[in-house]
């Protein structure tokens, strides 16, 4: 599956960055994005510093700053560890919109919207056509209605795409930018409209894959963020009003 992809870079080795903040930032990085899910059981902390390849202590301060952070919580005893705790909730993220400037959301979106259409147009170059299958399993139908679920698919089928360019640092990357800027445009996913736009652009996008068309790949992911980024500045001088 490709979530394993994108997990599979998560917890690729640090090597010489291997200090406890890098390990905090990453697996911060991929709870936000929804790498990691809402009450999933971290490795332990001598799993955790083999896999990425750091001392045990650096995993154990790292799960510390997370605890602090909100992003994890500790259990004791039988059927004990470490567990995600869920992202910021819609408020919070609609209270980061507004604490922006125009000139700040635009300059976050030009960033997300030059990762995310170079990773279509590889992924195209790259996929095999078996594996975009499991990419239409995330298309999701017009008639439903559950917001969450909506943006959760959104997500995942660009952490998706990433990993379909076979490279671990750019997959990490793209879950650096969801964390950093991917909530915030799904912020109109609540409106039926978006949802239908949003679902023409998936499909798309899945079929210029399919075909291993990287202009048509490039451009479907163009046109949903501008078409996102349009609704969101909308949505922001509302909020700041």
């Amino acid at each position: 599956m490709m979530t394993s992809r994108a997990r599979a870079a998560i917890f690729a080795p640090i090597g010489d960055e291997g200090r406890a903040a890098r390990v905090e930032n990453r697996l911060a990085e991929a709870i936000r994005s929804g790498v990691l899910a809402h009450g999933e059981r971290l490795p332990s902390e001598p799993e955790l510093a083999q896999m990425l390849g750091v001392a045990t202590v650096t995993a154990r301060e790292a799960l510390v700053a997370l605890r602090a952070r909100g992003l994890v919580v500790t259990t004791r005893g039988r059927g004990g560890g470490s567990f995600v705790r869920a992202p910021e909730s819609a408020d919070l993220v609609e209270d980061r919109l507004a604490a922006m400037s125009r000139i700040e959301l635009r300059d976050r979106a030009t960033v997300y919207l030059v990762v995310l259409t170079g990773c279509a147009e590889i992924a195209a170059e790259r996929t095999d056509p078996d594996e975009v299958e499991d990419l239409r399993d995330l298309l999701i139908p017009l008639n439903v209605s559950d917001v969450a679920r909506w943006r959760s698919a959104d997500s995942e089928l660009y952490l998706s795409v990433a990993a379909l360019t076979q490279s671990a640092r750019m997959t990490r990357e793209v879950v650096r930018q969801e964390a950093d800027f991917g909530a915030l445009l799904r912020i109109p996913l609540n409106e039926p409209g978006f949802r239908e736009a949003t679902a023409t652009r998936h499909q798309e996008l899945v079929d210029a894959l399919a075909s291993g068309d990287a202009v048509r790949a490039r451009e479907s992911v163009r046109e949903h963020i501008a078409h996102s980024l349009e609704r969101l500045a909308e949505i922001h001088e509302a909020v700041r009003r």
